[in-house]
């Protein structure tokens, strides 16, 4: 560990000494046909994916570094490769003109491979480190911005896509802070939270909209994207030898569009689209898992019930725009992380694990039943949230939420953490529902009384 650790710390020095670089100097002559700044240097989407890399990027470096934890350190040394690889990305779409899809897909393949590997250290026994690492694992998919070639893809344009991969990431920065509000070091964590995001958040999206807003910016007076631009200066490329390399899986934004919807469909199968027609690649060759179950999963709008069943591995599901009078139903569903937008007359989980779903507004109740390892975020107003035979469950609940009634029965593991309201210098408060309860007889009334087993310290 203190080797990898001593590794992190020189790249973050190295990263802070080139953001005072030239941008010319970070990279050499573009390939004919590039795109260039006012005084002949890099194109300015390249210059500014190097001030992103060697600004909040070194940061996340040296947050990491200060963890002192091995697990999170080669992670986020995979994580940073995955920018430096994306970076090749950004000068060949600034120098060349767009490429057919085969030769698109070879091109993004290097990020794609880092964000399954990144994704891979979230995988397998549990470990302290764990939200860290589903952080990052979520995180990485904001660099796949750079395969929208159009609505057919399912994503998002590249601004709004790294705002919804952060919110699936949020979903586990969140659970940091609760897991570390009064640790010793906490306050390491929470600047370790803070780095990432401001990365994601701020500094990805910010550059996705200014630079590709409706799309990547190919060249169109470019050359061939096939030869790809000049390889990076050994600057930046010395950089990212330093770090660690290691394996894994993650899966792309799959986001419901018109033509998933069951009154749209012509065979109204319900299934989820694959993307494998003509134009309609999945992005940066994103992995995902293969469900197990026998039945084919399904995400489509049945009438008014939105049905996501049988998913496996799938962390960015979106469903967009519910309305009052639709219900949620997800069922089935593994290691998944589905994000819910708009006001949903009713929300109903049944049946699945390791599933997390995050919510704005429900107008009756979220309801959990026959799960395990679940957890629900409402970032709105939810009057009623129901847990059923669950064992293992987290209700994050944002300032409009607070008045919430839980009911519980036949559960384990329940804990409801209350987060403050962005921006706020508040800890997050998380508290565990009760299990075990005593009931005993009331003399004076002859009726029995049920309250909460009460445990007392020494």
């Amino acid at each position: 560990m203190e080797s990898l650790v001593a590794r992190l710390e020189a790249v973050a020095a190295r990263l802070e000494a080139q953001a005072g670089a030239p941008a010319a100097a970070k990279t050499t002559a573009s390939t004919p046909g590039a795109k260039t700044d006012a005084a002949g240097g890099v194109a300015p989407s390249v210059a500014a994916f190097d001030a992103l890399i060697a600004g909040p990027l070194a940061e996340l470096v040296a947050a990491t570094s200060a963890l002192g934890d091995a697990e999170i350190a080669d992670a986020t040394a995979l994580f940073a490769d995955a920018f430096n690889a994306e970076r090749t990305v950004i000068e060949c779409i600034a120098s060349c003109r767009k490429p057919e899809m085969d030769a698109l897909q070879s091109l993004l393949a290097p990020v794609g491979d880092l964000m399954t590997r990144v994704g891979a250290k979230s995988e397998g026994k549990r470990t302290d480190a764990f939200n860290h690492l589903k952080a990052l694992a979520e995180a990485a998919q904001c660099l796949s911005f750079v395969a929208y070639t159009g609505p057919e893809t399912g994503m998002s344009l590249p601004g709004p896509h790294v705002t919804e991969t952060w919110q699936s990431a949020e979903f586990y920065a969140n659970k940091i802070l609760v897991q570390h509000r009064n640790s010793e070091g906490g306050d390491a964590h929470v600047t370790w939270v803070n780095s990432l995001k401001r990365l994601v958040s701020v500094a990805t999206r910010d550059y996705a909209k200014e630079h590709h807003t409706t799309g990547p910016a190919w060249n169109p007076k470019g050359g061939d994207p096939t030869n790809g631009p000049a390889a990076p200066a050994e600057g930046m490329s010395a950089v990212f030898k330093e770090l660690n390399k290691g394996e894994a899986i993650t899966s792309g934004l799959r986001k419901v569009t018109d033509d998933m919807k069951s009154k749209n469909r012509a065979d109204r199968s319900g299934l989820v689209a694959t993307g494998g027609g003509a134009g309609g690649a999945p992005a940066v060759a994103a992995v995902t898992n293969v469900s197990k179950t026998a039945k084919p999963p399904k995400f489509a709008l049945d009438g008014k019930k939105w049905a996501v069943e049988h998913q496996v591995g799938n962390r960015t599901l979106v469903i967009e725009d519910v309305n009052p009078k639709q219900t949620v139903y997800v069922y089935d569903c593994v290691d998944c992380v589905i994000q819910i937008k708009g006001k949903a007359n009713n929300i109903t989980l049944d049946k699945c694990a390791k599933t997390g779903v995050v919510f704005e507004d429900v107008l009756a109740t979220c309801e959990l039943v026959n799960c395990v390892s679940m957890q629900v975020q409402c970032t709105g107003a939810v009057p009623t949230v129901a847990i059923d035979k669950v064992d293992g469950c987290q209700v994050f609940l944002g300032p409009k939420s607070y008045g919430a009634e839980i009911t519980t029965a036949k559960c384990s593991e329940v804990n409801v953490v209350c987060v403050p309201a962005e921006g706020s210098d508040a800890d997050a408060i998380e508290t565990p529902v009760p299990e075990q309860f005593v009931t005993t007889r009331d003399p004076g009334t002859g009726k029995w009384v049920t309250v909460p087993m009460g445990h007392s310290g020494a």
